[in-house]
């Protein structure tokens, strides 16, 4: 045999031999991939570990989330700044991963405390977290316990609302150890698939304080011009009669999970919701029963920490045009409270509650020790104050606390007649003008002395006095109406007058005067009469809007006095 002819034989038996070993190398690698599978979900939401990220993110990424800004929430998700970053969790690299900042109110700068939304896929096409394609660490500026999305979306999940899942994660970011975050799944098409047959449908973000007769943003669906889905919902909630009203919105809308949804909103006292304040919601068109699911977003201000009052009606004051008109129907309302009660029974246990709460911060507690720094840098934004102890064993007492007070006031609530939760009455209005004399009622947050309440003469006026003893929590007077579409002003005088304590030092109370559709008031701390008043808006409807007129007390112990004839409720134009 010629040496050509050798060397020739010699190169192919030695490029077989290398196909053959490429091969074993690839059966050995996809063997080992299954020896040692990638992450799943089961890894994020059922793990006893705490899980810990660290994010990179480069001089010019950094210096876009930098420009950045709140008002980039408004235009929804593509209205954010994005920027590419690379995230580690201890054994596998995730690279090109787009960056944006998150929150309104919880809003913090990416050199502060940042809320952050991670999308695995945006640069790196089929890339997935943990099979996740995008999440969300949240930085809990509004609850130090860290734990009211975990409670929150448990409730809604076993009452059978669908919820992305949550947990926690220490986050360090380019160096920095920002501490435990709260990680929460995104809402996309994996997420649909967990929950509905078909994922086709449309999936609609409702942005921030929109309600579903806005422009709202989709997320996912086939089609993104016409949203005559939603108009035949909002066409639904105008029908006139309620009855009516309420046949048609339930052909469109799935009612066991809207009532869950609902019931749980009452129930965690989730204030920032579709139902009370037309904010952290999303709604999903499913192809298969042709009818909308409402589900819950955005949790962390739930069993008192947004709304101080625990003791709030189960029917509450309600601005969602779907909640709305189907809460102007007698059965309606006899359906939430039915639904409250099963929920309250079957998944309300306060004491089952805490026992569970407690197993879980097991995981995070170790963790949660440094608080000073945690809680320095998470209010480093003057208008979103935290009301944490300094202590998270304290916090997280508290938070029981709550749960309990809450679990107590549910069931008194429960044992009412049904005609108690009959609609607020409408004022009687007079040149533009209505007497608010009658109908105000004390409430105070449980814990510590109680305020009192009564109706006298001061001053030479009459006045509904209310005495504040040192220490007491929280308290408001309030007076609950109903009022049609329209602008509003509600006003009257106010005195007050605080507690010497030691050191000469005056514990004078400061007043808020609000409408409970609205967070915010004005505050005064006067010591002579002085006329406060607060204007609001009541949106077009097919039912008036239940509301309640709200005079707040806190920071100091003393005496408050209001002047009965100044009170009143007044129309501001046509």
């Amino acid at each position: 045999m010629e040496f050509s002819t050798r060397r020739r034989l010699a190169g192919s038996l030695l490029a077989i031999l290398c196909a053959l070993l490429a091969l074993g190398l690839t059966a050995f690698a996809a063997e080992q991939e299954i020896l040692t599978p990638k992450p799943s979900t089961a890894d994020l939401f059922h793990s006893t570990n705490l899980l810990h990220l660290s994010l990179e993110i480069p001089p010019e990424g950094m210096n876009l989330l930098r420009q950045s800004g709140r008002q980039n929430y408004r235009g929804g998700q593509q209205g954010r700044t994005k920027a590419e970053a690379t995230l580690t969790d201890g054994t596998y690299t995730y690279t090109n991963v787009a960056v944006m900042l998150k929150g309104l109110g919880s809003y913090r700068p990416i050199d502060g405390f940042p809320g952050l939304t991670l999308n695995f896929n945006t640069f790196a096409t089929g890339q997935s977290f943990h099979g996740l394609t995008k999440i969300s660490l949240n930085n809990s500026t509004h609850d130090p316990t860290c734990f009211d999305e975990k409670i929150a979306r448990e409730l809604f999940a076993v009452a059978g609302v669908p919820v992305p899942r949550s947990d926690w994660v220490v986050l360090t970011l380019n160096g920095r150890r920002l501490g435990v975050y709260v990680l929460l799944e995104g809402y996309d098409k994996r997420f649909l698939k967990q929950h509905f047959e078909k994922t086709g449908g449309n999936l609609y973000d409702g942005g921030f304080i929109q309600d579903i007769n806005y422009p709202l943003e989709l997320n996912s669906g086939p089609e993104p011009v016409n949203r005559s889905d939603l108009a035949r919902l909002v066409a639904a909630t105008r029908e006139a009669d309620p009855e009516k009203r309420f046949d048609r919105i339930a052909q469109l809308v799935d009612m066991d999970r809207f009532f869950a949804m609902m019931a749980v909103e009452s129930i965690s006292l989730h204030w920032d919701s579709y139902s009370r304040n037309r904010n952290n919601y999303r709604i999903y068109h499913d192809p298969k029963s042709d009818k909308f699911v409402f589900m819950p977003h955005g949790m962390d201000q739930v069993l008192g920490y947004g709304v101080p009052e625990l003791d709030t009606s189960l029917i509450p004051p309600m601005q969602g045009m779907v909640s709305r008109a189907l809460m102007d129907s007698p059965r309606g309302r006899r359906l939430l409270l039915e639904k409250v009660g099963t929920l309250y029974t079957n998944i309300f246990n306060p004491d089952k509650l805490c026992d569970h709460v407690r197993k879980l911060d097991t995981k995070i507690a170790p963790e949660m020790i440094n608080l000073e720094r945690r809680w320095s840098l998470r209010t480093d934004h003057p208008t979103s104050p935290i009301k944490t102890s300094g202590s998270h064993e304290l916090d997280m007492q508290a938070l029981c606390a709550r749960i309990y007070y809450r679990a107590g006031h549910i069931k008194e609530q429960l044992a009412l007649p049904f005609s108690a939760f009959a609609p607020a009455p409408m004022p009687i209005f007079e040149s533009q003008k209505a007497p608010l004399t009658k109908g105000w009622v004390l409430n105070c947050v449980d814990g510590g002395p109680k305020a009192a309440l009564e109706t006298t003469n001061h001053d030479g006026r009459e006045v509904l006095h209310v005495r504040i003893p040192p220490g007491a929590a929280i308290c408001s007077v309030r007076q609950r109406l109903s009022l049609p579409a329209g602008s509003y002003q509600i006003s009257g005088k106010i005195k007050m007058r605080g507690i010497q304590v030691g050191n000469n030092f005056t514990l004078t109370p400061q007043c808020t005067l609000r409408c409970s559709t609205s967070r915010f008031g004005e505050d005064i701390s006067s010591t002579e009469w002085t006329y406060q008043q607060f204007g609001f808006q009541i949106a077009r409807g097919p039912a008036p809007e239940e509301i309640e007129m709200i005079w707040s007390f806190w920071r100091g112990s003393g005496d408050v006095w209001l002047d009965v004839s100044s009170l009143r409720v007044q129309r501001v134009g046509r």
